[in-house]
């Protein structure tokens, strides 16, 4: 099947434009060029992808099925010449992955590894970034792209990839932890761990449950790390608001879990700077979410909206 890169260009933009003088403006072509490349295109692949008429373009459902390939196929070729540039130049393609401390535990290794499969030649970093940067590194350039928990600051362009259910993290001889569950209202007043220098009031807010509480957030230790939080817990300074998979820590001495009854859950994201259309940065998000898919359909997690 002889489909030319410049098919599928053409056909991505005016996918996008629905708009013929649009589209060909984008490409720098006459319209009677495009509308020639289009049918080149449906008569190589056997399938009609456009409906036109003299007022509107519209995508038909082959049309659509393509257009949910087109973008990554692109993506994988752009970031491939720009590999074989590098290496012509002795310059090795590098992508560096901000992770916070303890986020998706399931899914990070199964993305990078898949990520690493699909683009073999690319340098690929993890850097683990404490609790005190929502952005995972990557407002402050450190990382490309990061895994974070949601909400996420302003800044960033993210793409929900799982969510997991919160949980209460208790000293094991608190009296909340005698219950099987434990009711939002009563944790919110208690004191609570927080991260030293973390000043993201909505991370906060979500991660503290401020909706259920009248008065002001009570702060019982400061932390800097995911073990300090848990041997704050454990002695009894303060409580803390988690996700599901830290439990994996478990047994950690004086501290229980506990379902949170009625709150929404904790969404995992993947995040880069906003604008940010680099091939190998639109790469790795597109291999998250399929992984993030992946992992919803297995059961592992709670599907996001």
């Amino acid at each position: 099947m002889d489909v030319e890169f410049r098919h599928l260009r053409a056909f991505h933009v005016l996918a996008t434009e629905l708009n013929f003088t649009r589209a060909a403006a984008r490409l720098h072509l006459s319209q009677q060029a495009l509308s020639n490349q289009i049918k080149q295109l449906e008569t190589r692949i056997g399938a009609t992808l456009f409906q036109r008429n003299s007022r509107q373009v519209t995508l038909t459902d082959a049309g659509r099925t393509l257009l949910a390939r087109v973008p990554g196929i692109l993506d994988t070729v752009g970031a491939a010449i720009a590999d074989t540039r590098d290496t012509e130049s002795g310059q090795r393609t590098e992508l560096t992955i901000g992770i916070r401390v303890a986020t998706g535990l399931d899914i990070t290794p199964r993305v990078l590894r898949a990520f690493a499969a699909d683009y073999p030649h690319v340098a690929l970093t993890v850097g683990k970034v404490e609790f005190d940067d929502p952005s995972a590194g990557v407002l402050a350039g450190t990382s490309d792209v990061g895994l974070i928990w949601l909400p996420a600051p302003d800044g960033l362009d993210v793409t929900p990839l799982l969510a997991e259910q919160r949980i209460a993290l208790l000293p094991a001889d608190h009296p909340l932890a005698a219950g099987t569950a434990v009711l939002p209202a009563d944790l919110a007043v208690q004191p609570f761990a927080w991260w030293i220098d973390n000043r993201d009031l909505a991370s906060r807010d979500f991660m503290t449950l401020a909706e259920y509480r009248d008065g002001p957030l009570l702060i019982g230790a400061e932390v800097t790390t995911l073990e300090d939080l848990l041997a704050a817990v454990g002695s009894g300074q303060a409580v803390a608001v988690s996700v599901d998979s830290v439990s994996r820590f478990f047994p950690w001495s004086g501290v229980v879990a506990r379902p949170l009854l009625d709150v929404a859950p904790a969404e995992l994201a993947v995040a880069c700077r906003a604008g940010d259309d680099r091939p190998l940065v639109s790469a790795f998000v597109r291999t998250a979410r399929k992984v993030g898919a992946e992992l919803v359909a297995e059961g592992a997690t709670i599907e996001t909206s």
